[in-house]
Formats: C-alpha cells, structure tokens, sequence
C-alpha cells in the first residue's frame, strides 16, 4: 500500500511540474535572420540591459580577426541589440527580449564605408556622421569568438 501511495505522489508531482507556469509580461521576442551573414561575436551590457550580436560575411571576419580598424572592401557587418530580461524559466538567467535596433556597416568594392541604423537608436537619438563615426569604430572593435 505504502508503495502505491508513493507512486501516486511521484507521478502527481512530475505532471505537476509540466505545467508552464511562465508569465508572458508583454515581452515580445524577435528573431533575426541573418540570411548569409555567420555570427561573429556577442555583448552584454548590464548597464543598458541590452545584449547584441554581431553578424557579417567572410570578408568582415577577415578584418575583424586582424584588427583592422575599417571594414576591407566587401564587408557586410549588422549588429543587433535586443532589450534582455529574466528569463522566467531559468532563475538568474536573461533573454533576449525586444528588438532595439539593427546596425549596418557596409564597404563596397572600392572601400566606400556606408552606416545605416535601422530600427530604433542606441545613441539617444543622434545619427550624426560623428556619431556614426563612432558607432562604426565601437563595432570594429568587437573580437570574433572563434
């Protein structure tokens, strides 16, 4: 009998804890596809609650992984920065949350540096060419993880 009410317990107890309990906080989560762009590295700022990702082409990862401080001709780079929140699943943990912005660097064939930031701003509303300036030398400062 002892047996049985233990094996009652047990399986009430793991179909209980299948029950997503998680609360959607009117967080929206988007996914970004990079189409054939290879991640190349990512960032945390506690700070600004923010985590990013950097995605380029081959050409990008070339210059990225010599240090060079201005994309080589035929880079494509996009940094995208999300909002990060708890994670409600995993105490401790964040993720990604809302998407912020999208950031652009592009060379051309002749090594023209082009800067597009698509979706919101991370620079309290300047996109000034000083200002893209500086957005372009923080990106080329990232180190590919691999």
């Amino acid at each position: 009998m002892n047996k049985m009410i233990f094996m009652l317990v047990l399986i009430g107890t793991l179909l209980s804890s299948c029950v997503d309990k998680a609360e959607n906080k009117g967080y929206s989560r988007v996914v970004f596809d990079p189409g054939a762009l290879k991640f190349i590295a990512s960032s945390v700022s506690k700070k600004n609650q923010t985590m990013a990702a950097l995605y380029g082409n081959e050409k990008a990862y070339q210059t990225l992984s010599k240090g060079d401080s201005l994309p080589a001709a035929g880079s494509v780079l996009r940094l995208v920065t999300w909002r990060s929140h708890d994670n409600p699943q995993y105490v401790g943990g964040t993720i990604n949350g809302e998407l912020l912005s999208v950031e652009s660097i592009e060379s051309d064939g002749m090594g023209a540096i082009s800067y597009q930031l698509n979706k919101g701003t991370l620079q309290n509303g300047n996109n000034k060419p000083e200002d893209q300036q500086k957005r372009i030398s923080y990106i080329m400062g990232y180190k590919p993880v691999f």
